[in-house]
């Protein structure tokens, strides 16, 4: 039989009398509070914070479920931490001593931000002036940004200094980058990293900050240069616009046309061509198009002829309006609902690879009843009624996932009650899933061959496949607190692992087989995950 159950007094031996009650003293560590302690998924590891052993745990698995507990050391009083996007590293943040003095006798430490992996060499840490607690991470791993975010509990703080950390150089006097945005009174509430922009000075990659009421423009060639500032107003009276999100294209082949969209709390959207200026590189040029309602989402895409347009929905008049970002001239399409959502899903729905398609198709979600919609982009032209195609759905959706690997043509829509459907781009059929439970939360695979269920805090827990869309009840008997795929160590780069994390005792994990995980047997169980790595070599 497979199942093996690795507790305390099996894992440490001689260790085992110091669990057993009236055996005298313990440590402090045995009773902390363990409030802060928080997983994380990486690519390979289980990554859970523990800030008041100034450490994170990293449990590895290997191809027969066995597991690996490793303790890296990280500063004293950590403020924030968040994985990277393609999951690669945990990136933390401490203060280290706030009163200069070492802690226990142990050498002062200084603010700083940490990256911890799996692979010792790829660790590192850049010191900090001060321990900001706010923190935005680049998808594509370059950079990362600081700021003072509404958790601060600084005394005094600046929320418009940023630190600039370039990750692809090592911490130097000049690496973090103090950067301080010139205020009009506002402060960062989004961060946008933008991909490379064929821009008049050459091609480069933009921060876009977003504050409570303009937007700024930092140039990450030159990111100690002070930014360019776009500051909002309706053009028509003293109001202040607020911007509520933005999306960049690079236009058209050429250095003269990328652009950014602003939506804003007004029925405006504006649109900033990057045009060639005198004295820096480049210079947003501004134009303010009135779409008849405030916008919800929008999205630059490709309609008739490949020509670029800027789609936005407006939920209030439920419709979509087409602006030309050259001539701000406007198409209206009607909605069959206030759908406040788009997502871009050119490429998964079989129109084609995004980079060279003609037109993209977009899906529309997120409205007060049930339903999505796809809309082709290429119909807009001419007759627009016909651009809109709708699929069941018979509650209303709010949330779409991604599943990848061998099906990415299929979508996981959340839904307001604990039903989810599975929505096929192709065939663009949707099937539902009913649960018995309250909410629950619905995990895709790696490989795209099935998605794990589960309901937070209860001993409960499926697997469905999404070829036959059969459910599958899972062997568990403790209650699942957070549930992460990694990928395990074996002879085969196809090894993974499911792992089901217990908050019982000190942290405890089923660990099942994520290519077999059905088989009852095929499981292990691991208690004190905590209390195990404070011993562990």
């Amino acid at each position: 039989m497979k199942t093996r159950n690795l507790t305390m007094l099996a894992m440490l031996g001689g260790l085992a009398p110091l669990l057993v009650g009236g055996c005298g003293e313990r440590g402090p560590r045995w009773d902390a509070p363990l409030d802060s302690v928080q997983p994380f998924a990486l690519l390979d590891a289980v990554a859970i914070t523990d800030p008041a052993e100034e450490r994170v745990v990293l449990l590895t698995t290997d191809d027969a479920q066995a597991v690996s507990l490793t303790s890296v050391g990280i500063q004293r009083g950590m403020q924030a931490s968040a994985v990277a996007p393609d999951r690669s590293k945990l990136f933390v943040v401490s203060a280290g001593d706030g009163d200069g003095d070492g802690h226990g006798g142990a050498a002062p430490q200084t603010p700083a931000l940490e990256i911890v992996t799996r692979a010792p060499a790829a660790r590192a840490r850049y010191p900090l002036s001060e321990a900001l607690t706010g923190l935005a991470l680049d998808p594509r791993g370059a950079w990362a940004v600081l700021f003072a975010d509404d958790t601060s509990t600084s005394l005094v703080r600046n929320p418009n200094e940023l630190l600039l950390v370039d990750l692809s150089q090592p911490a130097s006097a000049a690496n973090p980058i103090s950067h301080t945005l010139r205020s009009f009174g506002g402060k960062p509430q989004r961060f946008t990293f933008t991909d490379p922009l064929e821009l008049p000075g050459g091609t480069r990659r933009l921060l876009v900050v977003e504050t409570e009421q303009d937007v700024a423009i930092i140039d990450l060639l030159h990111p100690a240069e002070p930014e360019i500032t776009i500051q909002l107003s309706s053009g028509q009276d003293a109001r202040q616009l607020h911007p509520a999100g933005v999306v960049v294209t690079d236009g058209d082949a050429g250095p003269n046309d990328a652009r950014l969209a602003i939506r804003v709390d007004d029925s405006s959207v504006v649109v900033a061509t990057l045009a060639p200026t005198t004295g820096r590189d480049f210079s947003p040029t501004l134009n303010l198009t009135d779409v008849g309602g405030i916008p919800s989402d929008a999205a630059w895409v490709r309609t008739d002829a490949g020509a670029l347009a800027l789609a936005v929905l407006v939920p209030t008049a439920s419709k979509a309006v087409v602006v030309d970002p050259t001539t701000g001239l406007t198409v209206d399409v009607a909605l069959p609902a206030a759908y406040r959502s788009l997502s871009l899903v050119t490429a998964q729905s079989g129109a084609g690879d995004p980079a060279t398609a003609a037109v993209d198709v977009a899906l529309l979600w997120n409205g007060p009843a049930g339903g999505v919609s796809f809309w082709e982009l290429g119909r807009v032209a001419g007759q627009p009624y016909r651009s809109v195609e709708t699929v069941g759905v018979t509650e209303a959706v709010t949330s779409v996932r991604d599943v990848s690997g061998i099906h990415p043509e299929l979508k996981i829509l959340g839904t307001r009650g604990s039903d989810f459907f599975l929505l096929d781009l192709k065939a663009r059929t949707s099937a539902p899933f009913l649960t018995s439970l309250g909410e629950v939360g619905v995990l895709p695979s790696t490989t795209g061959d099935r998605a794990w269920v589960f309901e937070e805090g209860a001993a409960q827990l499926a697997a469905v496949d999404l070829q036959t869309l059969h459910p599958e009840a899972m062997r568990t008997e403790l209650p699942i607190w957070n549930l992460f795929e990694i990928a395990a160590t074996g002879p085969t780069t196809t090894a993974r692992s499911l792992v089901a994390l217990d908050q019982a005792g000190t942290w405890g994990a089923t660990v099942y087989d994520a290519t077999a995980a059905t088989h009852p047997d095929n499981r292990t169980i691991v208690t004190g995950i905590l209390l195990e790595a404070i011993h562990a070599p």
